[in-house]
């Protein structure tokens, strides 16, 4: 009896394991396909955005961005804030592989963590990746968000598509009293 009850473990152990590792590689691995390597890196060409936006609005962040294989479908957004550091990065995934991404990212600038008292100075650090894991080199902005200020107004410069929608990011920086939240020790 307790032979048998070792094997129904060490059975039900290694289903456990089996369908474990199935899952994982099913669900929690990203798709790696494609040429790796410095020549195979794709590159953000170009970022613009309005650097002064109200507390409340839309936000649009230019990217211009391509790839040498043409396996590009993801954009990285970034950003830290003064007083904070930096958040974790958001991925902007894109349906299809592409040579060139070229349009806006929208940000819904809204501040979270209770009332603010000042600005808020921050920087976002764009890149973007390939298929295969390949990296960009970052692309960074400096902008203040307002407590009370204005709509995005900003029109991109030549060379950026103002009309194709890349896709939406989320916007984690917090006001002074949540940042005040973060490192309150409880003294």
């Amino acid at each position: 009896m307790n032979r048998r009850f070792q094997l129904w473990t060490f059975g039900l152990g290694l289903a456990y394991f089996l369908l474990a590792g199935a899952i994982s590689d099913a669900f929690l691995l990203e798709p790696r396909e494609g040429p790796v390597g410095e020549k195979h890196r794709p590159v953000v060409k170009a970022i613009a955005a309005q650097n002064e936006i109200g507390n409340g609005y839309l936000w649009k962040i230019y990217v211009r961005a391509s790839d040498p294989d043409g396996d590009l479908d993801k954009i990285q957004v970034m950003f830290s804030q003064l007083g904070s550091g930096i958040y974790s990065p958001d991925l902007v995934v894109q349906k299809s592989k592409h040579k060139i991404l070229n349009g806006a990212i929208l940000v819904w600038a809204r501040l979270s963590g209770g009332g603010a008292s000042s600005d808020i100075h921050g920087e976002v650090d764009i890149r973007a990746e390939d298929r295969a894991g390949n990296m960009s080199e970052p692309k960074k902005m400096s902008f203040t968000v307002y407590i009370t200020g204005k709509k995005d107004q900003y029109v991109p410069p030549p060379g950026f598509n103002a009309t194709n929608n890349l896709g939406q990011a989320e916007f984690p920086l917090l006001t002074d009293e949540g940042l005040v939240g973060l490192h309150d020790n409880g003294d």
